[in-house]
């Protein structure tokens, strides 16, 4: 392990490379691994998570930290595993203009898919949606779903018998979707990202 990080002693390292040299195949396969089991950890060194993960997770702490609400309604936190957004864009329309985007969000049997897409010369963003379960496919109940921001409700809609809803909103700071589920559990999705900053106007 020394001779694979190079802090071996100038009279070991001296000495392992002439058993290598000699042709041993079990040292010489367990330097090999040793290798890279050095070189993955130089890269966990330098590597981060992506920015839009790391302030969901903060939003998500902020939600948890929140007040409960005094009526009995549960309440639950979505979690991102998917942000188009984490994918570099194709060469030659980095530098264009902003393009739609999308997410899904997912807690227990519930998923929430979710494309945002800005509106033409306006600072407004359209955001359409689906929700679906498993373990209750067909045809679903009305959902109310509520957008939120740092200064209050945005647009408010239902969804349809298929999950479907549509909204429209300008992004500000806190963003956050929230379903009352057919069990009156509500369920918070944070929309707050480095991903959707891509819709942020200055």
């Amino acid at each position: 392990m020394d001779f694979a990080r190079q802090q071996a002693s100038p009279e070991q390292h001296s000495s392992i490379e002439q058993h290598l040299a000699s042709g041993c195949v079990k040292c010489r396969a367990a330097v090999d691994l040793w290798n890279r089991v050095n070189d993955s950890a130089c890269r966990e060194l330098s590597a981060e998570p992506p920015a839009s993960a790391v302030q969901h997770v903060r939003q998500a702490f902020a939600i948890a930290a929140e007040a409960q609400r005094p009526e009995p309604l549960g309440r639950r936190i979505a979690r991102l595993v998917f942000d188009s957004a984490w994918q570099p864009a194709m060469a030659g329309i980095r530098s264009g203009t902003a393009t739609p985007q999308r997410v899904l969000y997912r807690s227990q049997a519930v998923s929430v898919e979710l494309n945002f897409e800005p509106e033409p010369r306006s600072e407004r963003v359209n955001l359409t949606g689906q929700v679906t379960t498993t373990d209750k496919p067909g045809a679903m109940s009305p959902i109310p779903v509520v957008l939120s921001g740092k200064n209050g409700e945005l647009a408010a809609a239902s969804t349809n018998g298929f999950g479907e809803f549509s909204l429209a909103f300008v992004p500000e700071d806190g963003l956050r979707l929230s379903l009352t589920m057919a069990n009156s559990e509500e369920l918070l999705v944070p929309l707050e990202g480095a991903g959707l900053r891509i819709f942020y106007r200055n």
